[in-house]
């Protein structure tokens, strides 16, 4: 027996992407045994069998003598490292699979997976429920507009510095004109609430895990809740700024919204001065007009009418 391991690092969405290629690896490597390391997150892999059993927080102490040290083979991908993926011919799921298991073929790479308990079910309901009797709506939408980059000005103001996150102004004026239609729960920090949110939940990655699963749709930006919702087969629209759809999320299942504007790449973890100019140059692209607005509600709209009525 070989022991092989496995270092994942980075957001919580990056987490749930390297899933699908951890499992391939452990199914096409029957004769290794696969430890799987994570520098956080690492609950959002429980229920997963071949993974949970061999499951490892690198935030636990002597980690290394017990459980690193002994690796044969190492692994710590990195996606952002790709030519493939930097130059958009590769998303974080096959950038996964094309470090981890050395192969560009992606035929047989499965979707992301989370694996949900009953209590965790039953306990996402009741909020479902809450929600409901709140609002007085029968469908459910859970919003995130803001991704791990937002933050709060000393004056106030709230921006992300990267153009992933909606501007506030937009979320609010999207979130009333769903209200009209839908219930719409809030995704995100108690800090970033608005006056509207007359539901709130503050509750763990896996708790919001189990509410996306129960509700009727999913609205997101790049950020971890479309992860999610991809591993957990909800559909919604991810609304997109300076990232690409091919690289950061999954355009065959979501409805994506986008303005056709040029976009930099930003070189995380590659060139920090580069990522600063490219987020320079970057900032009008979570700007939208109040017509692009109309227009991505209309989208929203008829993705949630299509598959409400399938």
């Amino acid at each position: 027996m070989v022991n092989v391991g496995i270092l994942i690092d980075g957001g919580a969405g990056r987490i749930i992407a390297s899933i699908p290629a951890i499992r391939k690896y452990i199914r096409n490597n029957p004769e290794h045994k696969v430890k799987v390391f994570c520098n956080g997150w690492s609950d959002l892999l429980w229920g997963i069998p071949e993974i949970e059993s061999n499951l490892f927080s690198t935030e636990t102490a002597n980690i290394f003598e017990t459980q690193i040290k002994d690796c044969e083979i190492f692994i710590h991908p990195e996606p952002y490292s790709l030519s493939s993926y930097f130059n958009q011919h590769t998303s974080l799921v096959t950038a996964f699979d094309e470090i981890i298991n050395n192969t560009k073929d992606h035929e047989d790479l499965e979707a992301p997976q989370l694996i949900l308990s009953k209590t965790e079910k039953v306990g996402a309901q009741n909020v479902i429920e809450k929600v409901k009797e709140v609002q007085g709506k029968e469908k459910t939408i859970i919003f995130q507009p803001f991704g791990r980059s937002i933050s709060r000005g000393p004056g106030g103001e709230v921006y992300d510095p990267t153009s992933r996150s909606i501007n506030p102004g937009d979320f609010i004026l999207l979130a009333k004109e769903l209200r009209r239609h839908y219930n719409v729960l809030f995704f995100g920090e108690r800090q970033f609430y608005i006056e509207d949110d007359t539901y709130k939940f503050d509750g763990t990655l896996r708790e919001f895990a189990a509410i996306i699963s129960a509700s009727d749709y999913f609205i997101g930006c790049d950020s971890v809740g479309q992860h999610m919702a991809r591993a957990l087969n909800k559909f919604g629209t991810v609304i997109l700024g300076s990232t690409f759809a091919d690289n950061v999320s999954y355009p065959g299942w979501f409805h994506i919204f986008q303005k056709h504007n040029p976009v930099r790449y930003s070189p995380i973890r590659l060139s920090g001065i580069d990522s600063h100019l490219a987020d320079r140059r970057n900032e009008v692209c979570m700007e939208f007009t109040n017509e692009q607005i109309d227009s991505l509600f209309e989208g929203i709209q008829n993705d949630i009418q299509y598959f409400l009525s399938r």
